[in-house]
């Protein structure tokens, strides 16, 4: 029987991805969602983009001519209709790798990104 992959956070999950992509020397941009509050104490979750940016992907990493782009989900989380669309597009783009990755895909990431 195959091991189960292990239980961890879209947030450990990103860290970890973070961490490897600097050590091999990858440029790395994500896009963290903030805290607000309204005036009436209520709180939500944002990140703050204009345009066409909902649901754009997790990380962008670049390193010499390479581009990868990466949505990051647990191993149970789900993409957004939002989130489905730029991967649909971007994946039909003729330059960059387009990635949707989870824990379980880790030995993937490292190689991709080594």
């Amino acid at each position: 029987m195959a091991d189960k992959p292990p239980k961890i956070t879209e947030e450990e999950f990103s860290k970890n991805v973070i961490r490897v992509a600097q050590l091999c020397h990858w440029k790395v941009a994500h896009f963290r969602s903030v805290k607000i509050q309204r005036q009436d104490g209520s709180v939500y979750y944002a990140t703050p983009v204009q345009a066409d940016g909902a649901g754009f992907p997790d990380l962008l990493m670049m390193r010499d001519s390479r581009l990868v782009i990466a949505e990051l989900k647990s191993e149970t989380g789900n993409t957004s209709a939002d989130q489905d669309a730029w991967i649909k597009g971007l994946r039909i783009c003729d330059e960059p790798t387009v990635k949707l990755w989870k824990p379980s895909n880790w030995d993937d990431i490292v190689l991709e990104l080594e």
